[in-house]
């Protein structure tokens, strides 16, 4: 999708996709990437915009949760604002979080 100049459609286009990239492609466009391997009861934490991924391999009890502090939600408001550029329902209402 790299040929594409719209943000707006690019973000479109990844939305209708799983897209997995190598390490490589980013670092090549100067984005800074890093690696890490997470190992019994240690805990990441991804930062709000930040792309991530991963993939287990072998036998694993897997857990997620997702927190905000009150600043996300201006960045929440901005994601809204984008989907509702390209007609994207929003996930959760902005609306129901500030209530």
């Amino acid at each position: 999708y790299g040929e594409e100049l719209n943000p707006l459609v690019t973000f479109y286009t990844l939305g209708q996709k799983t897209t997995v990239m190598s390490p490589e492609i980013f670092v090549k466009a100067g984005i800074p990437c890093c690696r890490l391997v997470q190992n019994p009861g240690e805990f990441v934490v991804t930062f709000p915009r930040a792309y991530h991924s991963g993939f287990s391999h072998g036998f694993n009890c897997g857990e997620a949760s997702n927190i905000a502090t009150p600043e996300w939600l201006r960045l929440a408001k901005d994601a809204a604002i984008r989907r509702a550029a390209i007609n994207y329902l929003p996930m959760v209402s902005h609306l129901q979080l500030l209530y």
